[in-house]
C-alpha cells in the first residue's frame, strides 16, 4: 500500500540523515511508534513525524541518528523492489510543522515523538497488525479541510466514497448507482480500506454526487463523499494486492447512460425507481411486485405502458432498499430484455 515517485535530488541530499516516506492507501493503524520500530532495524531513530494522512496517502518524515543509519535504511528499503514502500532523502535542519515537499503541501499532524532503543518490527507485522494497535490522530485530506463554505471546496472529476462496505460489493454495483449522475471514466473499489474512487468525465458531475449523496445508506454503510486527485485511480492500478479484478471498472461509450451530445438531466437518489426496456409481458404490477419484493418491501407500482414502450415505476420502502435494487438489478435480464433502472422525480 506504499508507492513513491522519487524526485531528482542534489548530491548533497545523500548526506542527509532525514528520510521521507510516502505511502499510498496506508493501513489506518500506523503511528510514529510503528515507523520507529521499522526503521530502528537499520540504525538509531531520533524522531518520526507523520506529516499528512488520508485514505489515499500518508507522508512520514524520519530523522535517523546519523547519515550512515539513513543510508542503511534507504538501501534496505530500496532493495525491497516493491510498490509497498520506498523512501527518499530529505534535507532540513529540523522538523517543521508545515512545509512543502516538491509540489505536495503537507499539513501538521499531532503524531510526533522521539524514540531511542525501541524494539524491532518488520514491515509485514506493521501492515498485518491493523487491529491490535491504537490508532494515532488523523489529519484530514486537504479537500476535507475546505468545507466551511461551498465556495471553498476544491472539486475534481473524482469522488471518494468513504466507508463503503457490503457483501459481494464490486465495481459494477457501484457503477449501477453512480452512473446515474454522469458518464464514468473509471471506478476502483478498495475493500481493504472501505473506500471507492469514482472518476467522471466532467467535474460538474462529480460535484453533483458530492452535493446529493452525502450520508446515504448504501448496503452496510453510510457514505461520506469527498473529492480526490484526478490521478488517484491511476496510482492504485497495478497494486493488485489491494483489489480484485471485479473491483476495477473502465467506462466506455457503450456503457455510458447518457448521450454526450444531449443535455444531461441529473436527478438525486430517490425511493421511486423508473424501470424501462421491459417487454409487454413483464410490464405489469404483479410481475414488478414479485421481482422487486425479493430485495425489500415494495410500497407501490405504477404501470406506464404506451403503444410501443413498456415501463413501470416501483416505490421501495426506503432509499436504502431502492439503492440496493438498482445496484443488483440494473441491466439484468427479465424475459429476454436487459432492464434499465434510473432515479426519477415522479411520485406514486
Amino acid at each position: 500500500m506504499f508507492s513513491y515517485s522519487s524526485p531528482n535530488l542534489p548530491e548533497s541530499l545523500h548526506n542527509s540523515h532525514f528520510l521521507l516516506l510516502t505511502l499510498t492507501a496506508p493501513p489506518s493503524n500506523l503511528n510514529p511508534e510503528y515507523f520507529s520500530s521499522l526503521m530502528n532495524q537499520y540504525g538509531p531513530v531520533l524522531q518520526v513525524k507523520i506529516l499528512n494522512r488520508s485514505l489515499m496517502e500518508c507522508k512520514v518524515l524520519v530523522e535517523m541518528a546519523n547519515t550512515d543509519a539513513a543510508k542503511n535504511a534507504k538501501k534496505a528499503l530500496d532493495q525491497l523492489s516493491s510498490n509497498f514502500i520506498k523512501c527518499s532523502y530529505y534535507q532540513e535542519d529540523k522538523l517543521h510543522g508545515s512545509f512543502t515537499v516538491g509540489s505536495f503541501e503537507t499539513i501538521e499532524d499531532t503524531t510526533s515523538s522521539t524514540f531511542k532503543n525501541r524494539h524491532s518490527t518488520s514491515l509485514n507485522e506493521i501492515i498485518n497488525d491493523a487491529d491490535s494497535k491504537p490508532q494515532s490522530a488523523t489529519v484530514l485530506p486537504i479537500s476535507q479541510k475546505l468545507i466551511p463554505s461551498s465556495k471553498n471546496i476544491q472539486s475534481t472529476k473524482t469522488v471518494c466514497l468513504n466507508g463503503i462496505s457490503g457483501k459481494d460489493l464490486d465495481a459494477l454495483k457501484i457503477y449501477n448507482i453512480f452512473s446515474n449522475f454522469g458518464n464514468i471514466d473509471k471506478i476502483i473499489l478498495i475493500n481493504l480500506k472501505n473506500f471507492a474512487l469514482v472518476k467522471y468525465l466532467k467535474e460538474d458531475q462529480a460535484y453533483f454526487v458530492y452535493q446529493h449523496c452525502q450520508n446515504i445508506q448504501f448496503f452496510e454503510s453510510n457514505l461520506q463523499i469527498t473529492f480526490a486527485a484526478d490521478d488517484s485511480i491511476e496510482k492504485l492500478v497495478g497494486l493488485d494486492t489491494l483489489y480484485r479484478e471485479q473491483d476495477y471498472y473502465i467506462g466506455s461509450e457503450d456503457t455510458d447512460r447518457f448521450n454526450a451530445n444531449n443535455k444531461m438531466i441529473l436527478l438525486p437518489p430517490s425511493q421511486v425507481l423508473h424501470i424501462s426496456n421491459l417487454k409487454k409481458v413483464s410490464s405489469n404490477a404483479e410481475t414488478m411486485w414479485d421481482i422487486f419484493s425479493e430485495y425489500g418491501v415494495v410500497e407501490a407500482v405504477k404501470v406506464l405502458n404506451s403503444q410501443f414502450k413498456f415501463m413501470c415505476l416501483v416505490k421501495m420502502e426506503s432509499l436504502k432498499q431502492a439503492l440496493e435494487v438498482m445496484a443488483l438489478m440494473h441491466n439484468e435480464e427479465i424475459d429476454g430484455r436487459n432492464i434499465q433502472i434510473s432515479f426519477t422525480k415522479a411520485k406514486i
